[in-house]
């Protein structure tokens, strides 16, 4: 009779520790979308360097300058250097007015926390980065050690140390790398600009990374009055018809599915990326042609790949290589990805 007491407790428990034993692997192996459990990535010393063929020429620019043209300053090779806090986003057009954030996001996408009786179709809740995680007020809000909500919704502090001494610390959805482009067309024909390198050199091997995105604009300067476009409050809108946008993306790379993603359930709409090797403007027949070009790059936290086992600490190891041609070379359609190992020799 013992014996049977026994064995029947053993088969009670028997469930029990392999419920556990499921349990503890899973909670191992889990990983989560938009960095859920880690608030701690950070991205510094971002460079981007950029290069151009015969007939072009480059100089530095901002997002809020309206320089009249001019024929000074134009180099062939210019480096620009960002220090930031780069945490996910997710947008279908790289607008600024287009950016949106989640912390409720589980590694297949679904949705983390749900009300007591929800069912699987109840829909993450995003945030505006532009009209609500930019903002520094507001119930709940701790001005004493975040900067504004999108930090504080990061867990980025003001005492963060990589920014330059004076300025605040704080994360932001995504960095803008701004040049102007001079174009001088010879031939008797018009001729396509081509972004024929587009390289991301990073500091960390981890295999599966491919949340990164890249969005280039590019705009006439001569449409516009002789002056280039000041793009500080919004980059792209339904009156700019003299900028056109690429958004690129590494070989590969897929968002979540239908009704998890952007182009779900909040219904912001699908998002374009490039395809196939598309010219970023064309410079009409003997002509000379400024245009001001704004190259976007960010974390897409609807990327399937956006999550903890696959970033970490990077620190000091990003650059972003471009180069472009007048009237030769094939156009990029992805982002080439390289290890910081890979620079050598660039």
């Amino acid at each position: 009779m013992a014996n049977t007491k026994k064995t029947s407790a053993k088969r009670k428990l028997l469930p029990a520790v392999g419920m556990l034993a499921i349990s503890a692997t899973m909670l191992a192996t889990s990983t989560y979308a938009w960095f859920t459990m880690n608030k701690e990535v950070t991205l510094t010393g971002m460079e981007v360097r950029t290069h151009v063929g015969s007939n072009l020429l480059i100089q530095n620019d901002t997002l809020a300058s309206t320089t009249t043209l001019a024929e000074s300053g134009y180099i062939t090779d210019e480096t620009q250097e960002i220090k930031a806090i780069l945490e996910p986003v997710s947008t279908t057009t790289a607008k600024a007015t287009d950016f949106w954030y989640t912390l409720d996001a589980k590694a297949d996408g679904s949705k983390l926390h749900k009300p007591i009786g929800a069912d699987d179709a109840e829909t993450i809740e995003y945030k505006d980065y532009d009209a609500y995680g930019l903002t520094a007020t507001g119930t709940g809000f701790d001005s004493t050690k975040y900067t504004n909500w999108f930090s504080q919704d990061y867990g980025v502090e003001k005492t963060n140390t990589i920014y330059a001494s004076g300025s605040p610390a704080q994360a932001v959805g995504y960095v803008d790398y701004v040049f102007q482009l001079k174009a001088t067309n010879t031939e008797a024909a018009a001729q396509a600009i081509n972004l024929t390198k587009l390289k991301l050199t990073y500091g960390d091997a981890t295999d599966g990374d491919k949340a990164y995105r890249a969005a280039v604009f590019v705009s006439d300067a001569q449409d516009v009055g002789g002056t280039f476009k000041d793009w500080t409050t919004n980059i792209k809108n339904s009156t700019d018809t003299d900028i056109a946008a690429a958004i690129y993306t590494p070989a590969s790379a897929a968002n979540f599915d239908t009704g998890k993603a952007v182009t779900g359930a909040d219904s912001r709409g699908a998002v374009t990326y490039v395809s196939a090797a598309t010219a970023i403007a064309s410079v009409p027949a003997n002509s000379v042609k400024y245009y001001k070009v704004v190259v976007r790059l960010w974390i897409e936290g609807e990327d399937t790949t956006c999550n903890t086992s696959n970033f970490k600490v990077l620190t000091d190891s990003w650059k972003l290589d471009l180069q472009m041609e007048l009237g030769q070379g094939t156009g990029v359609t992805n982002i080439d990805m390289a290890v910081t190992s890979a620079q050598q020799g660039d």
